[in-house]
């Protein structure tokens, strides 16, 4: 009976041991074989029980836990030095572990200060170069001050020798290139107030010159009423020589006789130098003031035409070479109008030599008024200032002005 219970035990521990080995690949087999050992050990307790075998069934249990705990031992004693070396190993990893936790702490700590000098040189370095950007803008600043002080120095040399059109270019440069990149500084904004007042300055300069100009043309405007005036004379004594009756020919239209003595037109004229003029209008064209400046000019045109017919007249025989002399000034004066007028007609109109043409006329006529009785009185004085006012009729008939009123004017004080 013993080794029949003996027997069956070591079945159900073969079973429990295929359970152990097999079990955790087996899925559904396992459970069913720990089933069918669970149910053989069923039969065998009751057995054991029916039979009153309990204390033999309890000594084999007791031979059986014995004998696998001695296997038990066996297998721990065979895998003891492993086990050990396994743990030697773990905690020689261990150690190395935090020695490298250690090393990582340490490295870590290195980092963070190498960082933080990397950060430090980088915001030295950004700041160096802020400061190297300022101090490249200063220097570039200084510099276009430098050049607009040379050019503000440079103007004020051209101006004073006269140099004009140079002047008017460094004042353009000064206002298109520097003043508009300086404005935000101060001494841009300073040069920008000057600006105007070297305008000025230019304008006021060649204007005297202008005017300085036109105050030493009246000698050349006399010359050139000299001029003419004789070369009418010799016109007119040509027509007395095609036909004696020259009181007939003071009033008739002179257009044929002026194309039959064409020749008389290819003498050399008096030279007139405009080029005051013209400098002074093209200056005054760039600094945007020429209508400006032709309001000037035609107020001093004015005033020297008025300067020009004021003067002290005496109608005697023996003193009438100053009534001559203002017409010749006259003549000139109005030449250099046509020449004006045909070199710059945007800048002088016909309208406005028209207009000094029919003061001057209304001066003159004037003038032979208030001595109209003295005129009368000496046939000498008569017959000479017939003469002189016919010619002058002439001469600015032939330079295309309307000489209607001078005719009728000589026809209402002479009666020819």
């Amino acid at each position: 009976m013993a080794d029949s219970i003996q027997q069956q035990l070591q079945q159900l521990v073969l079973l429990s041991d295929s359970v152990g080995t097999g079990g955790a690949g087996a899925g559904s087999g396992g459970v069913s074989t720990v089933e069918e050992a669970m149910e053989q050990l069923g039969p065998l307790i009751h057995s054991v029980y029916r039979t009153n075998k309990q204390k033999q069934f309890q000594k084999q249990v007791e031979v059986f836990a014995q004998r696998k705990d001695a296997e038990i031992m066996k297998l721990c004693g065979n895998y003891h030095q492993e086990f050990v070396q396994s743990v030697a190993q773990l905690l020689k990893v261990r150690q190395n572990t935090s020695e490298l936790q250690e090393k990582v702490v340490g490295l870590n700590a290195e980092l963070q200060k190498s960082g933080k000098t990397l950060y430090e040189k980088k915001a030295e370095l950004v700041s160096l170069r802020r400061e190297h950007k300022n101090i490249q803008d200063a220097v570039d600043t200084v510099r276009g001050c430098l050049e607009v002080v040379r050019m503000g120095a440079a103007f004020d040399e051209q101006v004073a020798t006269k140099q004009y059109y140079s002047a008017i270019k460094t004042l353009s440069s000064l206002k298109e290139l520097y003043v508009p990149q300086m404005r935000k500084y101060a001494f841009g904004r300073m040069l920008e107030t000057s600006v105007p007042r070297m305008e000025s300055k230019l304008q006021g300069a060649a204007l005297s010159d202008m005017k300085d100009w036109l105050y030493g043309l009246k000698k050349t405007t006399r010359d050139i009423g000299r001029h003419l005036t004789s070369r009418m004379e010799k016109k007119q004594k040509m027509w007395a020589e095609r036909d004696s009756s020259i009181k007939e020919r003071y009033f008739v239209s002179s257009a044929v006789q002026f194309v039959l003595d064409e020749e008389f037109d290819h003498d050399d004229p008096v030279a007139v130098d405009m080029m005051p003029l013209y400098q002074c209008l093209h200056i005054n064209e760039k600094l945007g003031r020429r209508a400006e400046f032709r309001r000037s000019f035609t107020e001093d045109r004015r005033d020297q035409l008025n300067l020009i017919l004021a003067s002290q007249i005496q109608f005697a025989l023996a003193h009438l070479a100053p009534f001559e002399h203002m017409l010749h000034d006259v003549i000139g004066f109005f030449n250099v109008e046509q020449i004006i007028l045909a070199s710059a007609p945007e800048f002088r109109s016909k309208a406005d030599v028209d207009t000094l043409w029919d003061a001057g006329i209304v001066k003159l006529s004037d003038i032979i008024a208030r001595n109209i009785q003295q005129i009368r009185e000496d046939t000498g004085v008569s017959e000479v200032l017939q003469q002189v006012l016919t010619t002058f009729t002439y001469v600015m008939e032939e330079n295309a002005f309307d000489v209607r009123k001078l005719r009728e004017l000589i026809l209402a004080v002479f009666g020819a």
